[in-house]
């Protein structure tokens, strides 16, 4: 399919909300309305069934002796999906790439635990105790980070924006790597509609029952993108199960029953 342009969209929005002759509401307004319906195109996807549609990531890490990233996550980042711990003290594998560990989050009221119980960081090729809490736009580690502690954070986008300037720019298209939206282009042309007419306080009562069987439609369709192998239970137990974790839920030792 190829890429619409903010013109085409503003064109298809004009003639189907009555507005092809009119400027009562201006391109620049419309493209406004576009950036918000587009945001909550991209919020009804994934948190209905996840970032697949539009995952990405970044590598940060957290210095020596210190519980924080050292920078800031990127502007465009939305909601975090996963983060990976590097292990760079080991052999590389056959795509250079270093092995990696899944970490797990730990709740907010655990943020003192492993200080409490005096751990200190453990690291290695199959197991760690090191744990993540997202904080505003960085993430907080647990236990003290014994060494550099490098990360990789796969995270979902903020839906597209067109830039509205003057000029507007009407050949604007979507971003290269944000295109799974185009496929639902529908919803946010109904979405602007609905608000087109309640600006000019006339009846959007069929807009809104497009947007209701769209939004069924968008539920049914985007459940799972992989049709032949969907999605599952995640395996928590790996290759081996963990005998030595406490009542406070961290991992004091490397024992493992496999």
């Amino acid at each position: 399919m190829a890429l619409q342009t903010l013109g085409d969209i503003i064109t298809d929005i004009r003639n189907r909300a009555d507005l092809t002759y009119s400027q009562f509401i201006s391109d620049e307004e419309l493209t406004s309305y576009i950036n918000y319906s587009l945001s909550e195109l991209q919020g009804l996807l994934v948190n209905s069934y996840g970032g697949d549609y539009f995952v990405s990531f970044f590598t940060g890490s957290v210095p020596d002796g210190d519980i924080f990233l050292s920078t800031a996550f990127p502007e465009d980042c939305y909601k975090i999906l996963g983060v990976d711990l590097v292990i760079g003290g080991f052999p590389q594998n056959q795509q250079g790439i270093p092995p990696r560990i899944t970490l797990q989050p730990f709740n907010f009221n655990e943020r003192n635990r492993a200080a409490s119980l005096n751990l200190q960081g453990y690291a290695t090729q199959y197991a760690t105790n090191y744990r993540y809490n997202i904080k505003g736009d960085t993430i907080m580690l647990q236990p003290t980070a014994a060494g550099q502690v490098d990360l990789v954070f796969w995270y979902v986008p903020q839906a597209p924006q067109f830039v509205i300037a003057d000029p507007l720019d009407l050949t604007q298209t979507f971003q290269q790597a944000t295109t799974q939206l185009q496929g639902w282009l529908e919803y946010v042309i109904v979405d602007v509609c609905i608000k087109c007419k309640e600006k000019e306080e006339t009846d959007p009562s069929m807009f809104v029952r497009q947007k209701a069987l769209l939004t069924n439609r968008i539920n049914n369709e985007a459940q799972n993108r992989d049709q032949g192998s969907p999605a599952r239970v995640s395996d928590i137990y790996a290759v081996g199960v963990r005998t030595d974790v406490g009542w406070d839920g961290w991992w004091n030792g490397n024992d493992w029953t496999y």
